[in-house]
């Protein structure tokens, strides 16, 4: 019903006035806050809808890419970064700090610009992509 939308609606903002906060946040902090926000059922939307359908293909390039290099790490890794309203891949950081792959994926999602992210009382919306790679 219209009020159990509106209670979701007002949820979901309220995690999204947190976003702002995950640039001074640690990177575990961060990784919870997207993950939370990333639940609901409006940033759901937004990402498998619109942004992955957008930059996917690019990211799945540009991971291609990344390990095809001499000596690219095949190690697991976790990337945070926030989606700002005008689009933009801000505020991008990846852990292990150790693996290289990482590192060449993490600055080459900073250059993507995805669709804007729906209007929010915020400044961002976070993101959070646990990576793996198969042999």
């Amino acid at each position: 019903t219209l009020e159990i939308t509106m209670r979701q609606l007002y949820a979901v903002i309220a995690l999204l006035s947190f976003s702002n906060l995950s640039v001074a946040a640690t990177f575990a902090e961060r990784v919870a806050i997207a993950k939370e926000i990333e639940s609901q059922k409006e940033a759901s939307d937004y990402f498998f809808g619109a942004f992955f359908p957008s930059v996917g293909p690019s990211m799945g390039g540009i991971m291609k890419m990344c390990l095809s290099r001499d000596g690219a790490s095949k190690e697991k890794f976790t990337l945070v970064a926030n989606v700002a309203l005008s689009g933009e891949i801000i505020n991008v950081d990846f852990e292990p700090k150790s693996n290289n792959t990482a590192a060449c994926f993490a600055g080459e999602v900073a250059t993507l610009r995805a669709p804007p992210p729906p209007l929010c009382d915020c400044g961002v919306l976070p993101l959070v992509i646990n990576m793996g790679v198969e042999p």
